[in-house]
């Protein structure tokens, strides 16, 4: 006798949105919308370009799901985009296989780009391939953070099962600049540098004259706090990494990430 196990029902979903510049203002030029991912437009801060919060209904991510983001702002534009609330990837069902989340940021000649989306909590037992592709034109301008967060330690849980593949490039006018990929299966490697920290945090930043951006956040990660932090330019790349515990992490780049931009994260970092 052979059992067969239930098909469960999976989510594919896909979001879209551009900005233009018209008429000297950042406006809404595309948006495509296909469950469980959604784009909200809240009413930004006086004197802050447009924002987009990227959501996915469905509360979280499982194996089997695939997602796809693209974010694209037109020459001259400028905007803000974040995600609602932290991104939770559950555990893969047994014998189940992972779950796909694509992002595609592309910035034109002259934008501008803050792409701070909030943590990935990558739960005990999941299985997530994630790849992020930002293509940036000559005179745009990208900060872009990715932070990871491995079990959930308030609960007692420890990521000793799973995998996270997290991929980044980014490309200058077509060419790649910058790529990295962090692969963990199995128990977080304490020897390869994670010690007993939980959670990283990656920090993007790409301009045409990048040395004063870097600068400016080697100064700020001198006070990190009660992470491990470190910033580096590689091809013109801005890549800074904190390390540490999760709350430690997530309230130091918040700190980093208010003073480096010279303003408050959007409002939903702070709900």
């Amino acid at each position: 006798m052979t059992t067969t196990l239930p098909r469960l029902q999976r989510a594919s979903g896909e979001c879209r949105v551009a900005f233009d510049l018209r008429d000297g203002q950042t406006r809404l030029g595309d948006l495509y919308q296909r469950d469980p991912c959604r784009v909200l437009f809240p009413a930004p801060e006086l004197g802050e370009p447009p924002q987009a919060v990227l959501l996915t209904t469905s509360g979280g991510v499982t194996d089997g799901d695939s997602l796809k983001m693209a974010i694209e702002i037109g020459p001259g534009a400028a905007a803000v985009a974040t995600t609602q609330a932290a991104e939770k990837i559950y555990r893969a069902a047994k014998g189940g296989g992972h779950c796909a989340i694509d992002v595609a940021v592309r910035v034109g000649e002259g934008a501008s780009l803050d792409w701070l989306p909030q943590e990935t909590i990558v739960f005990q037992g999941a299985r997530l391939k994630r790849r992020t592709v930002a293509d940036v034109e000559p005179g745009g301008a990208l900060l872009a953070c990715e932070m990871v967060v491995l079990g959930r330690a308030a609960s007692g849980e420890r990521f000793v099962s799973g995998l996270l593949l997290d991929s980044w490039s980014v490309r200058r006018t077509g060419r790649l600049a910058w790529t990295d990929t962090l692969r963990i299966e199995g128990e977080t490697p304490a020897g390869a540098g994670f010690g007993a920290a939980n959670a990283l945090a990656t920090m993007i930043g790409v301009w045409d004259a990048p040395r004063s951006h870097f600068e400016k956040a080697r100064a700020l990660l001198e006070n990190a706090g009660d992470v491990r932090a470190g910033v580096t330019l590689v091809n013109g790349v801005m890549v800074a990494r904190l390390l540490g515990e999760a709350t430690a992490v997530r309230g130091a780049v918040i700190r980093f990430l208010t003073d480096f931009r010279a303003r408050r994260l959007p409002r939903v970092w702070h709900v």
